[in-house]
């Protein structure tokens, strides 16, 4: 069966798509469209290995060729798709809120595999050899959408995303607040999501999801340089990592997520919410290694719920927060 992918965000199913919603449309062959559609913006496309930032860039087969031009284009409610292997360090545009950005290819992973035409339809964004310990993506507001690609760090200090906020009124806030990670992979040194910059954004940036996300061989899979509140983290595979979940916490919840193997010197490394204020819940989480603070579990407040994870205790099943 043909799929098309039309402007007004009606597949050939006949479904239409309200709100700022998707319709992923399946497709295998060079310049067939794959992607999302939103009725409340444009859709735009990038192509890293055949677009170009002189074209119209709102069909698949006249992509651009950057990121960096796409958000040039950018108003509020607006679409991404992109494919291919992009190397650049952005920042998101002032005052454009609920961007959705979506990677084609079947599942997240490296854009540059081989044999040849491996990575056609990967989609994968980095920032190889560019400024150190600089974040991949800063986002400056409120409802942008991440899924399906693979992200990673310029190096060990930097992040992939940051989440942040300042104190600034009106046309001046910036609060990217309300975020969604769905289905995307983090992968190599650096950190994968970070909450707020030390010294720079220092309001809590809060309602952010991260949901069926890989996270792999990274220094910290998610970490806050200050508190944040109401983050909502489940289904994710983190991997082995150096840390995993390090971050001052009030009003999370961590649910049926599989912790794997951390390296954390003192081991610190498990899931680290000190700092916050507390009235986290943790439940239903496979955690590796032993459940306690000496195992790299630390609550963030006794008004904290840790209990129903399977961990290494007698029984397998916790019944209180670490200690």
């Amino acid at each position: 069966m043909t799929t098309t992918n039309w402007p007004n965000g009606i597949t050939s199913f006949g479904i239409p798509i309200y709100g700022g919603g998707a319709g992923r449309i399946a497709a295998s062959a060079p310049g067939v469209s794959v992607g999302v559609t939103s009725v409340i913006g444009n859709t735009w496309f990038v192509d890293a290995v055949y677009g170009g930032d002189g074209g119209e860039g709102n069909s698949p087969q006249d992509p651009l060729q950057t990121m960096e031009e796409a958000f040039s284009r950018l108003s509020s409610g607006d679409v991404i798709n992109f494919r291919g292997k992009l190397t650049e360090q952005l920042v998101t545009p002032v005052n454009v809120f609920d961007v959705w950005i979506n990677g084609l290819g079947n599942r997240p992973r490296h854009a540059d595999a081989t044999p040849g035409g491996g990575g056609y339809a990967a989609a994968q964004w980095g920032a190889a050899g560019l400024t150190a310990a600089t974040a991949t993506l800063r986002v400056l507001q409120q409802g942008w959408r991440f899924t399906n690609f693979l992200f990673t760090a310029v190096d060990a200090n930097a992040a992939c995303a940051e989440i942040v906020r300042n104190a600034g009124a009106a046309d001046l806030e910036r609060d990217a607040s309300h975020a969604q990670f769905l289905g995307v992979r983090f992968s190599g040194a650096g950190v994968g999501i970070r909450g707020g910059v030390a010294g720079l954004f220092t309001e809590i940036p809060y309602n952010v999801e991260v949901g069926f996300c890989q996270f792999d061989n990274m220094t910290f899979a998610m970490r806050a340089a200050i508190e944040c509140n109401q983050w909502d983290i489940h289904h994710n595979l983190f991997g082995p990592n150096t840390n995993q979940i390090t971050m001052a916490a009030r009003n999370f919840s961590i649910y049926k997520n599989r912790v794997g193997t951390f390296t954390a010197a003192g081991n610190s490394g498990g899931i680290d919410l000190r700092g916050g204020t507390g009235l986290n819940k943790v439940t239903q989480n496979t955690l590796s290694g032993a459940y306690s603070n000496a195992g790299g579990y630390f609550a963030a407040n006794a008004n904290d719920e840790w209990w129903g994870n399977f961990a290494d205790l007698a029984g397998g099943i916790t019944q209180a927060d670490p200690a």
